[in-house]
């Protein structure tokens, strides 16, 4: 295997890692801060019931983070990592689009669809260039 496949492990890590940051800082807000998470795009939470569904949600971006994480320290899970993250960035950046299309170009819309897509396609590199260099350290046993 050439020095380039093996070191692109760390391309893969800085993916995942980059991912798990951001999925962790978004939970922190959204469990922390609920009202103040979502007001920036003029979401009111009228009741208890709506603040808690906010910090649950900040509990389900926190478990795909430490699913991320747990993926991340090991190199036996990183194809899996980063399968999850592919499968996650490609619905969350196509219900960006389809809100896009039916809700209309909102401010903050307009704001993370550039960071959205660098994620779906960062997601998709690292998959593709991390299982061809599981591939190559793997090899499938000839037939005899």
């Amino acid at each position: 295997m050439s020095i380039v496949m093996r070191r692109s492990i760390w391309f893969s890590r800085f993916v995942l890692g980059a991912a798990t940051l951001l999925l962790t800082g978004i939970s922190i807000k959204y469990m922390t801060d609920p009202v103040g998470a979502v007001a920036p795009q003029g979401i009111v939470l009228n009741t208890p019931e709506a603040v808690t569904i906010i910090r649950v949600s900040g509990g389900v971006f926190l478990g795909i983070a430490l699913t991320l994480a747990g993926c991340l320290i090991s190199e036996a899970r990183l194809l899996a990592g980063l399968v999850v993250l592919a499968t996650i960035a490609t619905a969350i950046l196509t219900l960006r689009l389809v809100g896009l299309v039916v809700d209309g170009p909102g401010p903050f819309t307009l704001f993370v669809l550039k960071p959205e897509v660098a994620l779906e396609t960062l997601a998709l590199l690292a998959f593709l260039v991390e299982r061809r260099r599981h591939a190559l350290s793997h090899p499938l046993p000839e037939a005899a």
